[in-house]
Formats: C-alpha cells, structure tokens, sequence
C-alpha cells in the first residue's frame, strides 16, 4: 500500500530526489530533505528520525510508463541509512525506464512515499 507524503496546513517543502544513470548496471539517486520536513515526519509517524526505516523502491516502468499502486507494479527495495544523500542502486538494465520513490517501510510492509524522482 502506498500512500501521499505526510504533509501539514505548514506546507513545509517535502523532499526532492534526482536519479541518473551511473552505467549501464546502476543508477545513482541524490535526494534531500529539510530539518523542518524531518521533524514532521517524526512526529507523524512517533518514531525519532534516525530509527525510521527509509527505503529507496526502483520502479521497473518500462512497459506501463507509470506506477498505478494495482499490486501489478514491479518494483525493488532498497534499505538505506537515514545520513545518506544519495545511493546507488544495482541490478538495472540500461534501455530499460525506472524511477524512484523515497519513503518509509514499515515492518508490516505497509509503504509511505515521501517523495517520487523523474523517469529515466
């Protein structure tokens, strides 16, 4: 299940994220987030910042052009520490299309996006 970025009447600024391809076999993502986004998402979700579980999932986009949350989407998941900027992520083919969603999976598997990159 996905679901919209947390989000408040402050109408602080979510987090941006940017993928390229690194080679033919990787694709480097570069996100960032502001301290006032990070704080109001460790209050939305009552867990401190650091021990939230961030993942990057690389969306294989190829045939459909878009994510469509139907339960058909073909995607993997990537856990990430909460310090980084940016990731590389392995496993691609070039000539394919992907992107990428920041967020958060719960241990229920439950996922919330905090933010979506381009298409590439």
């Amino acid at each position: 299940m996905e679901t919209n970025p947390p989000r408040s009447s402050t109408d602080i600024e979510g987090p941006s994220i940017h993928i390229a391809w690194k080679d033919e076999h990787s694709i480097q993502a570069e996100w960032s987030m502001t301290k006032e986004f990070e704080q109001e998402v460790e209050k939305k979700f009552a867990i401190p910042f650091a021990e939230l579980p961030f993942v990057l999932r690389l969306f294989d986009v190829t045939d459909r052009k878009e994510i469509r949350n139907d339960g058909t989407d073909l995607y993997t998941d990537f856990d990430i520490n909460h310090r980084s900027s940016e990731w590389i992520l392995y496993g691609v083919t070039q000539g394919l299309e992907y992107c990428v969603d920041l967020g958060i999976r719960m241990v229920d598997g439950r996922f919330y996006s905090l933010s979506r990159s381009q298409m590439i």
